[in-house]
């Protein structure tokens, strides 16, 4: 019968002291150094009264640095050639860190999006470590409700689910495990709780990002991205379109921030203004005058001479109009819109 164990969590916490205590054996470099002494995943395992534990110590993850990605991409490259699966995930906490922080909540969904696993959950535990025999019982059970309560409310909201979650937690001082009666009894409790849970298989394990919990892809199509360049005689205009994407990024703290938009694809649309011609034939002025006609009358004068006298009368009339031929600028935009220039006067006559 055997089954794994394998501790997760932040650079100084005492994640290879325990799982020495837990192997009872050196089988990893422990330091009380801020500094990480395990730089890459590993396992050993001891058999103890015919059962074999087997522990997985992973490098700590300190803060958001380039150097925790490839950390983690290592870690997950041994999982998913690790065959005999996990049957617990342990967070390993500092047990004199009073009160539960962004950074716990932040491992654990790491955790969860790195195993990939509908069950994740169930073999999810916290090991309190740095916990002296001096620490009292009501410590434990505010540390153990305040936890538990805050661990189930960030999973609901990061997951969306009423999730039912039991959450051990084991409090140990794991240096001392061969002498601390305190611990052996958690060492043993935790030994039960390992053996109880069947193995999560983890070849469907993935590389989270330990930068950003949610990385959403933004779009934004015909965006015109640059001003419109209009040619050098103004009937020419020049558009410029993409279709452009970004993404918004949500750090594990609940800060958003943006990357900047990206054009996916690119066009360009040209628009030409046209100048036409509206004329019309407009009278402007009709003068009248009378028209006349030369008349003669002739008198006679004794039946034998005869006078003639002319004069002109008038028979009718005529008119005279004076037209103006006229001319306006018709202007089509390069968005359609038509307007037009004044009225100019190009040619005058009459008739």
């Amino acid at each position: 019968m055997q089954s794994t164990v394998i501790g997760i969590g932040e650079t100084g916490m005492g994640k290879s002291t325990f799982l020495n205590a837990f192997l009872r054996k050196n089988a990893f470099q422990a330091s009380n150094s801020p500094d990480s002494c395990t730089k890459i995943t590993s396992v050993d395992s001891n058999i103890i009264n015919g059962q074999t534990r087997k522990a997985i110590d992973t490098p700590g993850i300190k803060d958001t640095d380039n150097m925790d990605q490839e950390k983690v991409k290592q870690l997950v490259e041994f999982l998913l050639h690790y065959e005999d699966g996990i049957n617990v995930v342990a967070i390993v906490l500092n047990g004199q860190v009073d009160r539960y922080t962004k950074d716990t909540e932040k491992f654990i969904k790491i955790a969860h999006q790195m195993f990939n696993h509908p069950d994740f959950w169930e073999h999810l535990c916290i090991i309190f470590t740095k916990w002296f025999s001096g620490m009292n019982e009501d410590q434990k059970r505010m540390k153990q409700e305040e936890y538990k309560r805050r661990v189930i409310e960030s999973i609901k909201a990061y997951t969306e689910q009423d999730i039912n979650l039991d959450l051990p937690m084991f409090f140990v001082d794991s240096p001392n495990y061969e002498n601390d009666n305190q611990t052996k009894l958690e060492l043993d409790r935790f030994k039960d709780f390992v053996f109880s849970k069947n193995a999560m298989k983890t070849t469907q394990a993935e590389v989270p990002n330990v930068f950003y919990e949610k990385v959403i892809r933004e779009e934004r199509n015909n965006y015109r991205y640059k001003e419109n360049l209009i040619s050098e005689d103004g009937m020419k205009r020049t558009e410029y379109f993409a279709n452009q994407s970004r993404n918004k990024l949500i750090d594990y703290y609940g800060n958003i921030s943006y990357t900047n938009w990206k054009n996916e694809k690119e066009w360009e649309i040209v628009k030409t203004k046209t100048i036409e011609y509206d004329t019309q034939n407009c009278p402007v002025q009709i003068s009248k005058e009378p028209r006349y006609a030369q008349r003669e009358i002739k008198t006679d004068i004794l039946g034998i001479f005869h006078f003639s006298q002319t004069y002109n009368q008038v028979v009718g009339e005529s008119s005279n109009t004076t037209y103006e031929i006229r001319r306006r600028k018709k202007i089509t935009d390069f968005d359609g819109k038509i307007s037009y220039g004044d009225w100019e006067v190009i040619k005058t006559y009459s008739k």
